[in-house]
């Protein structure tokens, strides 16, 4: 897996609810704060510090527990989690860890998903996914582009930079909210602030659920398996998106079921010019994988119907 340095994150933004007064202010005046950002405020410092720490019990490096516990602490302190106990998945964007619930949710463990800071340096494409969507902060608000805020997000200032990163945050939990109302095979999001996103966990400590590519599954589950994703695809069509980058790599597999997972380049289906060739997309990846369990599927067909029925209202 690819880990990255956590050595420049930065702190004042990021913090839990630190942000929220950033955009807020951006979204009331079109303006960003003139504070150093080497003079973190009163607030800000009592955020970090104190006795109320989050414990964080698995081997994580220095930079790393600083931008977890500047990320998670809120749920910390809202008897969401009680502690981070292990790293289940790596990535350019962001890592998921594992946290223990607290025995107020009913659960037993609770997956946070944890952006990296600065991760529009990873991004690849990102204004293909974007075209169409709104920019949201993090109340999941529309953000006014005023001409300020439009010539930073096109020049790619490091304020306009903020501005998409937060958004695709925003965007990928408002499509977990959304596609879990509608009953769709996604995890159950619990909570949301700042950089981390908290859903459901699947798996254990010892064990979390592995993506489907890394799984050999039966032979009389795979016709089955693919018709309930291609069930996930039509559904999240019906709700004019499309996922964007659906494969057996964003795929979790546990006691049998399919799990979609990573929304935050879903597009808008009826606002994308893209949507159409990425949902054939996603459906050719998904039937080369079963594929090697004897499901052949004539893609081309299953693309095109859908997408009329789409267009048609029938959906």
């Amino acid at each position: 897996m690819h880990y990255e340095s956590y050595d420049e994150y930065d702190a004042y933004t990021h913090l839990p609810g630190m942000k929220q007064r950033v955009m807020r202010e951006v979204r009331a005046t079109g303006k960003q704060s003139t504070r150093s950002k080497d003079e973190p405020s009163e607030w800000l410092t009592s955020q970090v510090e104190g006795e109320d720490e989050l414990p964080i019990t698995y081997g994580a490096g220095a930079s790393e527990e600083r931008l977890l516990r500047e990320a998670l602490t809120i749920f910390y302190r809202d008897n969401v989690i009680t502690e981070v106990v292990a790293r289940v998945k790596g990535g350019k964007e962001a890592n998921v860890y594992c946290c223990r619930a607290h025995p107020k949710t009913g659960m037993d463990l609770i997956a946070a998903k944890v952006y990296r800071p600065r991760i529009h340096r990873t991004l690849r494409n990102d204004a293909m996914y974007r075209e169409g969507r709104m920019i949201l902060d993090e109340e999941g608000k529309g953000i006014t582009r005023n001409e300020r805020t439009k010539r930073a997000i096109a020049k790619k200032t490091d304020f306009g930079q903020e501005i998409v990163t937060f958004s695709w945050i925003e965007h990928e939990n408002d499509m977990l909210q959304k596609l879990h109302a509608a009953g769709a095979d996604v995890p159950r999001p619990i909570a949301h602030e700042g950089s981390a996103i908290l859903m459901a966990y699947y798996g254990d400590v010892n064990q979390p659920a592995p993506t489907l590519n890394g799984v050999d599954i039966e032979r009389h589950q795979a016709a089955a398996m693919f018709d309930r994703l291609m069930w996930h695809v039509e559904l999240m069509l019906a709700h004019n998106c499309v996922h964007g980058d659906l494969s057996p790599y964003n795929v979790l597999y546990w006691e049998g079921k399919a799990v979609v997972i990573d929304f935050p380049q879903a597009v808008v289906a009826l606002k994308n010019p893209h949507a159409r060739r990425l949902l054939q997309r996603d459906i050719d990846r998904l039937a080369q994988y079963f594929a090697r369990y004897g499901v052949e599927k004539d893609t081309a067909a299953l693309g095109n119907t859908l997408w009329q029925q789409f267009m048609d209202s029938e959906l």
